[in-house]
């Protein structure tokens, strides 16, 4: 027994002997043995690997640590590897003060249980322009700080790798931990995934990956080849030429399984979130705002979308070309010219026999879409739970042979021009939704189908629920920029979508001219950019202008010093007849700027307005106005207030109606994001409940439960649902008076 002892004490005084810290300097090509802990003395070292052998080489060796605390290594020549790893097995690497100039910073081949943490990464090989081969293996690999071929198990945190190629490229490896990393503002990929599986990769910034001198669709925050079983989530993979790019065209049949959540991949001038060719991924509350297409999932299919942000984009929303079997669920879905695309268009080579098929489409939230829904060429489409609320031509939108689709249990609230707009030859089926207002008469009004024109399918909307009874707006208001109204911008379509970063609308109640508050747009760029009013509430405004004769507004800008306005005009017009065009000088807007302006438009035209006339517009079936302004892509900031025709009440001079005026319950902004102000008047004193409810009936919050005197009350609202993405509310004021519900939205 004491011999047994003995040896066990001699076995672990060698073990730890062997890997004592040693202090040693870095040297040119120094081979690294098993069992070695080593402290490299902090110096500046200088050492070029044009044979990229490493400069430090470890091969077929174990239990290795290297610290380079306080150690600078400069490649100087862009080529070679300052460590270089095969055929090895746990090795960590830990604390480099900077490693640069270096093709790659460290080279892993067939390796596993690699720790690489606490090091920065930063300057090594770095292009920025020409074009990327995303099917290119690791001979091919591009340079940055990691490369990583037929490893596993590595653990990679809290780096530093940015301004090169790519932060971690990962060839045919798997079970690879990668967190806390900054890989931002790379020209390539902040992280390259190639036939790589089972990956963790959570809280990365990844965002700003761009090749500034080329087309930055190549890039992307996170490129998956043939990547499966992965998690991706927390991650910022924003502003980069994709957010997440993913396929295996041709490559694999192995269903993806991968899971996106918690993720912002807004602000790509491609695509948020681009998947082609794969199956079984799960999106779930990743925000895909703002880039020219939130997420394109062409020829995907078993897919989940569930409860993403997916807004503003100058695409499509959702856009999938012969994708089948894919579920979009509870997001968000607002201000893009089309909400969710699904079509079927020219295969291509080995996937002739996949169509576009089997969709569920349930719980969604649609919101100032120009189209909510378009299916073209696309069967089976199920649609429930689905709130559609003012969507600028048509919530549904049918084309081509789109049949067999099913469409119940939605609400339908305030479109523009049409609930469904049905140009294909078949019939739809959408009995038992909801629709505001709820009058068969003006449902049928909303709906474009065999009615309009014999040759193209009918849709079968009845019966039907009725939903609210909302006033109908017979005429315009005397300020259409008080609160209560609706307020959209929207780009000229085919321009870039860069034109939509940075936008923002919203009710000022400091800087206006008259009434309670002005319009304020505010946007980065600029290029044909326009505000668009509708009012709130109603299903249907549909004006006569009769005898009313000139547009009055003022307006007031801040022009870009580098040129100001190059384009100015203003549309009267009707969804779905034509408008007529106002062109103006752009002198008029340079002149308001940081001052007020009164302009008058006549409706016939005239007083520096010349007005054209597109489609068949004519005077007594209005419903929209917009202004448009152009800075040649600079952005610019201007404010709109006291929109009015006239004959109405004097604009000069006269305040405008405080909301409480026309409407006895009201909330301002709306929608609003972080806080709303609700008001409401009381004509009699008494007892006053302000309750506030989820759609599904629950009783969140009640602000005000007591007595009141009579008068106008306000009350500042911040959210009582924590949830991340966008939802509505109900807001019911019980009054000796009266009982009111409105909805408001919150947006996040």
């Amino acid at each position: 027994m004491k011999y047994y002892v003995f040896i066990m004490v001699a076995l672990v005084f060698a073990m730890n002997f062997s890997l004592a810290q040693t202090y040693i300097p870095i040297t040119n090509n120094m081979q690294i043995a098993s069992n070695s802990n080593i402290k490299f003395i902090p110096n500046n070292y200088l050492f070029t690997d044009p044979d990229s052998n490493g400069v430090i080489q470890i091969t077929g060796q174990h239990d290795i640590i290297l610290d380079g605390d306080s150690c600078t290594v400069n490649g100087s020549i862009f080529k070679g590897y300052m460590i270089k790893i095969a055929n090895s097995h746990n090795i960590t690497i830990k604390n480099f003060d900077s490693v640069f100039s270096y093709k790659y910073a460290v080279y892993i081949t067939n390796s596993d249980h690699i720790a690489i943490y606490g090091n920065h990464f930063c300057h090594n090989r770095v292009d920025s322009a020409g074009w990327i081969n995303v099917w290119a293996d690791y001979a091919n690999a591009l340079g940055g700080g990691v490369m990583m071929y037929n490893s596993r198990a590595a653990h990679i945190h809290d780096n530093l790798m940015t301004k090169q190629n790519d932060g971690v490229a990962l060839y045919h490896c798997d079970s690879i931990k990668i967190h806390d990393n900054d890989f931002s503002w790379n020209t390539s990929y902040g992280i390259r995934m190639f036939w790589s599986d089972t990956c963790n990769i959570y809280n990365n910034n990844c965002s700003h990956v761009n090749r500034p001198k080329t087309d930055p669709s190549d890039c992307g925050a996170l490129l998956m080849i043939v990547a499966n079983n992965n998690t991706v989530i927390n991650n910022d993979l924003s502003w980069s030429g994709d957010g997440v790019f993913l396929g295996q065209y041709q490559h694999s049949t192995t269903p993806n399984n991968n899971y996106f959540a918690w993720n912002e991949c807004s602000y790509s001038p491609h695509n948020a979130i681009e998947a082609t060719f794969a199956s079984g991924n799960v999106y779930k509350h990743n925000k895909c705002n703002y880039s020219d297409y939130g997420m394109w999932l062409g020829y995907s299919f078993q897919t989940v979308v569930d409860s993403n942000e997916i807004n503003g984009n100058y695409e499509d929303g959702i856009a999938i070309d012969r994708g089948f079997s894919n579920h979009i669920t509870n997001n968000q879905i607002g201000d893009n010219p089309v909400g969710i695309a699904l079509w079927e268009g020219s295969p291509i080579a080995g996937y002739t026999n996949q169509y576009s098929h089997d969709y569920v489409i349930d719980s969604n939230t649609f919101l100032g879409n120009t189209l909510a829904v378009s299916l073209s060429k696309t069967e089976h489409t199920t649609m429930h739970g689905n709130e559609f609320l003012y969507s600028q031509a048509a919530s549904v939108y049918f084309d081509g042979q789109s049949n067999m689709d099913t469409i119940t249990g939605n609400t339908f609230t305030a479109p523009t021009a049409y609930h469904f707009q049905n140009t294909s030859s078949y019939d739809i089926y959408a009995p038992s939704n909801s629709f505001d207002p709820s009058d068969s008469l003006m449902i049928l009004a909303k709906v474009y189908d065999k009615h309009n024109n014999p040759a193209l399918g009918q849709v079968q909307w009845s019966p039907y629920t009725s939903g609210n009874t909302p006033i109908i707006q017979n005429q315009p208001p005397c300020d259409m920029a008080e609160p209560s109204s609706l307020w959209f911008v929207y780009p000229q379509t085919g321009y870039p979508a860069k034109n939509r970063f940075g936008d923002s609308l919203y009710f000022d109640s400091v800087v206006k001219q008259v009434g309670y508050a002005s319009v304020k747009m505010v946007t980065s760029r600029g290029y044909d950019m326009s505000l668009n009013y509708r009012a709130a509430g109603d299903s249907v405004s549909s004006w006569t202008l009769g005898n009313t004769d000139t547009l009055y507004f003022w307006v007031r800008t801040i022009k870009n010093p580098a040129g100001g306005f190059q384009y100015f005009s203003v549309r009267i017009g009707n969804a779905r007849a034509g408008y007529y065009k106002y062109t103006a000088s752009p002198t008029m807007l340079n002149q308001a700027n940081l001052n007020w302006k009164l302009l008058k438009c006549p409706v016939a035209g005239g007083n520096g307005f010349t007005r054209s006339v597109v489609g068949n517009m004519t005077g007594d079936s209005v419903n929209y106005v917009e202004i448009h302004a152009d800075t040649w892509d600079y952005g610019f900031t201007i404010w709109v207030d006291g929109l009015q025709f006239t004959p109405c009440s004097p604009i000069t001079g006269v305040q405008g109606d405080h909301p409480s005026a026309v409407n006895n319950l009201y909330n301002y902004p709306n929608p609003y994001d972080g806080s709303t102000t609700i008001g409401y008047e009381v004509e009699k004193p008494g007892p006053v409940k302000l309750e506030v409810f989820s759609t599904d009936g629950r009783l969140l919050e009640t602000p005000v439960n007591g007595y009141q005197n009579s008068g106008t009350h306000e009350i500042s609202f911040r959210s009582c649902i924590t949830q991340p993405v966008s939802c509505i509310l109900i807001v019911r004021l019980t009054s000796p008076d009266f009982t009111k519900v409105i909805r408001i939205i919150q947006v996040k």
